[in-house]
């Protein structure tokens, strides 16, 4: 259990150490890699966390979905130490602000749960980066879920009501209540394909939630009732840690990037 965490060797308490009363009671230890990997990621979970989604990102072609053995890249360690810096981000006792979590969020990373609905596997497969979105309307109590097809000619829409809840909540390290869940009722979607009439879809569901497991200014970590993580940056965030690290590095990418336009172009022809 993470409540047994200690430093071989040491008595001396490390940034693990000092968390480990706080890291979720289901935390494996073992699928981390064992506790020195969580001593080591712990130094600066957030960074580490950055560096995994750019990974994914440059892996994936800009995919938000999680790469996985499914997707013959990556083995499940890469599950493992998703879980392990999710667990220490979380212990740092940041859950639901009202004022943090306001405003428009873009997703970098999703991992389905075992029990998602086959549509949300699909759009989630389906989703890039800078084309599925989260806005959070605090004072309406709504956001609104938005994905874009690869070309953002079509638009699929979901409006979710949700209110605050005390269920779910967590004790932090400095001894006060973290609030985490927010009750969510899915009230309308629809989608909308370039100039055609928009559809209405028959999406309902009520009863569902979601939990915040971390939110500063620049990240948004929660999971859902079916289990599914779910990664949001703020777009200015996201440009900042995506950005070329060189000029040369820049060209490149905007030479691999016309690259993919003439490959598109020509599939389009045949």
């Amino acid at each position: 259990p993470a409540s047994a965490f200690t430093t071989a060797g040491s008595g001396i308490a490390t940034n693990a150490g000092k968390l480990h009363s706080t890291l979720p009671a289901d935390f494996d230890v073992v699928a981390a890699g064992g506790w020195n990997t969580v001593e080591k990621l712990s130094a600066d979970p957030k960074a580490e966390l950055v560096a995994l989604i750019k990974d994914n990102i440059s892996a994936s072609d800009g995919k938000v979905k999680q790469q996985s053995d499914d997707d013959g890249n990556n083995s499940s360690s890469s599950d493992g130490k998703l879980d392990a810096l999710v667990a220490l981000l979380q212990s740092q006792g940041k859950g639901f602000d009202a004022d943090l979590i306001d405003g428009k969020w873009t997703a970098v990373l999703s991992r389905q749960g075992k029990k998602s609905p086959k549509i949300q596997k699909l759009v989630s497969s389906k989703s890039r980066v800078n084309k599925a979105y989260a806005n959070f309307n605090v004072d309406a109590q709504v956001f609104e879920n938005e994905s874009y097809t690869p070309h953002g000619r079509g638009a699929l829409r979901a409006t979710v009501k949700y209110s605050p809840t005390g269920d779910g909540y967590d004790i932090g390290p400095d001894g006060g209540i973290v609030l985490r869940r927010i009750m969510c009722d899915i009230d309308k979607a629809s989608f909308k394909y370039w100039k055609l009439p928009k559809l209405p879809l028959p999406l309902r569901a009520k009863g569902g939630y979601l939990d915040v497991l971390y939110l500063d200014e620049d990240m948004r970590i929660t999971r859902g009732n079916r289990g599914g993580i779910f990664i949001h940056f703020r777009r200015d965030f996201l440009n900042e840690v995506t950005k070329p690290a060189s000029f040369q590095q820049a060209l490149l990418e905007e030479k691999i990037k016309q690259d993919h336009v003439k490959k598109r172009w020509w599939r389009r022809l045949l």
